[in-house]
């Protein structure tokens, strides 16, 4: 009896112990798929940045929950995009309808191209996506690839994926190679500490460029380009660029100039001086086409020098046409038959220069014979 006892408690220990352990893996197994579920986004993010810059798998890509809302809301990151998919021309002929339909595809297409090197895994998650994340993973594969060529040293590359994150590489998508350079230039000053701040000002990094370039699109990229980087040093060691992008609104406006309050700022940081160098830079352009535009209008379109212009573009005009030996032959075509004698006039002179040969020849038989002769030969010859 205590033998069978005990061997009931035993088996019934082990069941108990079973029942555990299938409760346990059951539970760890809903946990795993339900983390796997929740970071499979950010998972394919990470891998398609760091796969198509082709940096090593720990380098971790910051900022990336926010990035498909932000691409969402970019009027450039569409531009971009739009660009990409006309360079291969099959989108020109589909109506509205067949082009949303046409528009996904290719976009498919373009990922599955950019995404060949890589596990393809990446790809089957890519395709889980909606539209709007689909696009942005175009966006950003396209960045990873313009990173690759503009900055080839591998270590480089990976400080730059680390510092700038998801949106650095985003806006290198949306403005090429330039981008990757402009954000390198960046990084480069921050490592070597010429970034000046000013006392109650944060730190700047790369993912403070990327960020303004995937808010404000295309009228950063301009004024990044206009007033930045032609006096870069400038801006660096006056706390200006710090605080650009730390609020590039106070500097810009929608269309990427230098508004007078983004002055303001900028003489309170580099001087009125430096300010006013910088603002010619970007507006001595604008300003010259205007003017010569303006000095067009007021002389040669005027009505007092209407008449002139008109005489002096007819005279060039002729002039340029006369290089031509079709135009000279009959420009000078009247001139040459004024140059002609009269028709009477050279008759008349054969029937004199007749007269006389024929009175030489009577007089002269001899001469005649021999001028005949030689009239000969030179005819054989």
């Amino acid at each position: 009896m205590g033998r069978q006892k005990r061997t009931i408690i035993a088996n019934a220990v082990v069941m108990a112990g079973a029942r555990v352990l299938a409760i346990l893996a059951f539970t760890s197994l809903v946990a795993a798929s339900l983390s796997a579920l929740a970071a499979g986004p950010r998972g394919v993010w990470d891998d398609l940045i760091r796969g198509t810059a082709r940096v090593a798998d720990e380098v971790p890509v910051k900022k990336v929950d926010d990035l498909v809302a932000e691409l969402g809301q970019s009027r450039a990151a569409r531009e971009a995009i739009d660009a990409e998919l006309r360079n291969t021309g099959r989108l020109a002929k589909a109506d509205d309808v067949l082009r949303g339909v046409a528009r996904s595809d290719e976009i498919l297409r373009l990922l599955r191209s950019a995404t060949a090197d890589l596990h393809p895994s990446v790809m089957r998650r890519i395709e889980q996506l909606d539209n709007a994340s689909r696009e942005a993973a175009l966006l950003v594969a396209k960045g990873g690839h313009d990173l690759r060529r503009a900055v080839p040293d591998l270590a480089a590359r990976g400080r730059l994926v680390r510092e700038g994150g998801a949106e650095t590489i985003a806006a290198v998508g949306m403005f090429g190679p330039d981008a990757a350079r402009a954000a390198m230039r960046m990084d480069e000053a921050i490592k070597a500490g010429t970034v000046v701040v000013k006392p109650g000002s944060r730190a700047v990094s790369v993912a403070d460029f990327g960020n303004v370039m995937t808010r404000f699109g295309d009228a950063s990229w301009k004024f990044w380009n206009t007033y930045i980087q032609p006096h870069w040093k400038l801006w660096l060691a006056s706390g200006a660029l710090a605080a650009y992008l730390a609020n590039p609104e106070y500097f810009q406006d929608a269309a990427g100039q230098l508004t007078e309050a983004g002055f303001r700022h900028l003489t309170e940081f580099a001087g009125e001086v430096a300010a006013s160098a910088i603002r010619g830079v970007g507006e001595g352009s604008g300003r010259a086409v205007k003017e010569i535009a303006e000095a067009t209008r007021d002389t040669v379109f005027s009505p007092q020098y209407g008449v002139y212009s008109l005489i002096g573009t007819v005279i060039f005009l002729a002039g340029i046409s006369l290089c031509f030996r079709r135009v000279r032959s009959w420009a000078i075509r009247p001139l040459r038959w004024l140059n002609q004698a009269p028709k009477q006039a050279v008759a008349a002179t054969g029937n004199v220069d007749e007269g006389k040969l024929s009175a030489d020849s009577a007089n002269n038989p001899n001469g005649s014979g021999r001028r005949t002769k030689k009239n000969s030969e030179c005819s054989a010859s």
